[in-house]
């Protein structure tokens, strides 16, 4: 059966235009004009994914989100943000009521596939192997900004500065009062590994592992597109090893 895309977009041309393309791509596509028809629509014909603007009359994309996640029925659907204004603060916000993904006009073809792709992929991942409940799936940070709800897959790098807690996040450096042992115990190992005292590193980090001395190894990380080391000690070595190769 053909991927289901629901677009909820009020603007008349950019919604034709989307279902034209997606329809080319070979997606089921249905579509609807404003908030309320949109969660109409969704709650008619449950999509695989759902493409939606944020600024519309009546019932912004905010609000659409939110009675998307409520519904027990749609709560899983990857659910992208189409939006002219993509600033920090429409992204925190996004993320905080459970958004998957932003798509900042104008988009192209490509850039519209990838990310309907990606978190289908994500999806059908997390059905495949769900994690159990045991593992936290949610930390809540704060930076001067205010606070967030932060979803731990998206989290980066653990480390501990100055006796406090803190998370580099795709959205920035938080601070974490989650004790760091609880972290080393509860995250998903399959995501995440302790390297040393002070730090917890993503799988998705890892660029490269090399001798240091004395028996340590130095991991060459990158995190949101900035280089970052963490030493790894002999005694770590092996687990490392292994849980890399998993």
């Amino acid at each position: 059966m053909p991927i289901h895309v629901l677009v909820i977009e009020d603007e008349a041309q950019i919604r034709k235009n989307l279902q034209e393309m997606l329809v080319m791509r070979g997606y089921e596509v249905t579509a609807a004009a404003n908030g309320q028809g949109g969660i109409a629509e969704a709650i008619l014909q449950p999509p695989d994914v759902i493409l939606c603007d944020i600024m519309m009359p009546k019932l912004d994309g905010y609000k659409v989100l939110e009675s998307i996640r409520t519904n027990p029925t749609l709560a899983h659907v990857p659910f992208i943000f189409l939006t002219a204004k993509a600033d920090m603060a429409d992204l925190r916000r996004g993320m905080t009521l459970g958004a998957d993904d932003y798509l900042a006009k104008p988009f192209g073809m490509k850039e519209l596939v990838a990310a309907i792709e990606s978190r289908l992929k994500r999806q059908q991942q997390k059905q495949k192997a769900p994690q159990p409940t045991l593992f936290i799936k949610t930390i809540q940070g704060h930076d001067e900004r205010g606070h967030m709800v932060l979803q731990t897959e998206d989290c980066l790098y653990f480390f501990i500065r100055n006796k406090k807690n803190f998370v580099r996040h795709l959205l920035g450096t938080f601070q974490i009062h989650v004790p760091f042992e609880k972290l080393a115990t509860e995250l998903d190992p399959s995501l995440f590994f302790r390297a040393n005292r002070n730090s917890i590193i993503h799988r998705k980090t890892v660029q490269k592992y090399a001798y240091w001395e004395n028996g340590k190894y130095c991991l060459f990380l990158q995190i949101d597109g900035q280089n970052q080391e963490a030493i790894l000690p002999r005694a770590r070595y092996n687990s490392f090893k292994k849980w890399l190769a998993e």
